[in-house]
């Protein structure tokens, strides 16, 4: 107990501590001037740009999400339940992306979503299309197919780990009540798979929310999220770190408010 209440001090309380009075400083040029200051916080709540930022950022947690988590309850659903006896050899084949790099994953979207990538090519070869899809790559729809293929796996991890705690029996007595599949899976799946969930969700929101380096490679200017703008201010010319700083905070306030809101109203929904 000792060790890990010392890891998470000094690799995660102590640099959160230091980021946050930092967020109360100043910056003129490349100097950190220290004081207290509400300057930063006041910027970021009264600026249109933030705001709008702010708001995509979410919105396209949100949507990832609910791509997300759904299909890694499917897969692990019929892992556990159907493909029982290969549940553990493809829940290897899903977990072996992971291994590529999290860079190699994302060019290899941008190579998929492309203007002259897979997919509108072989759309192109097989007549379905004249031109390429511009959409597909540069926008909002770019970023969040890319963040689905990459956040899919860890998703599953979780929500297969939940499945191995629910018997078949479980779900048989359900049925043998009269209970029907919607039923089921809102009374007992959910109910005892929550622990799954919640992780599940918790890795495809709070990652999608936080991440800077999908929409810089597959978003374009038109599709950049806070996560960019927080990083910019940490790196080359014009940076603000204190600025930075408020951001990062601002933005896990928020982040982290959606994502319990949330789960509040599934943890309702499943036992309304």
């Amino acid at each position: 107990m000792l060790p890990a209440a010392a890891f998470y001090i000094v690799f995660f309380a102590l640099p959160t501590l230091c980021l946050f009075v930092l967020s109360f400083w100043t910056a003129d040029g490349f100097q950190l001037i220290p004081g207290f200051t509400l300057a930063n916080y006041e910027k970021i709540f009264t600026s249109p740009l933030y705001r709008a930022l702010m708001i995509r950022t979410i919105g396209v947690a949100f949507v990832t999400t609910a791509i997300v988590v759904p299909i890694a309850f499917a897969v692990s659903f019929l892992m556990r339940f159907v493909f029982e006896r290969r549940g553990q050899f493809i829940l290897q084949m899903v977990l072996l992306s992971l291994f590529s790099g999290y860079l190699v994953r994302i060019y290899a979207w941008r190579t998929i979503l492309g203007k002259q990538g897979l997919l509108n090519s072989t759309l192109q070869w097989l007549g379905v299309i004249r031109e390429p899809l511009d959409f597909l790559i540069y926008s909002n729809f770019a970023v969040v197919v890319t963040l689905s293929g990459l956040l899919l796996p860890l998703a599953v991890l979780p929500l297969y780990s939940a499945m191995l705690n629910i018997g078949r029996d479980d779900i048989e007595a359900a049925r043998d009540l009269g209970a029907g599949r919607l039923h089921v899976l809102r009374t007992v799946l959910l109910p005892m798979a929550m622990p799954g969930v919640r992780t599940a969700f918790a890795f495809s929101f709070l990652l999608s929310a936080g991440d800077f380096v999908t929409p810089s490679l597959v978003g374009g200017a038109q599709s950049l999220l806070i996560g960019n703008i927080i990083s910019d201010q940490f790196r080359g010319i014009g940076s603000n770190w204190p600025l930075g700083a408020a951001l990062a905070f601002v933005t896990m306030a928020v982040v982290l408010s959606v994502y319990f809101v949330i789960m509040r109203l599934v943890r309702w929904v499943t036992t309304w």
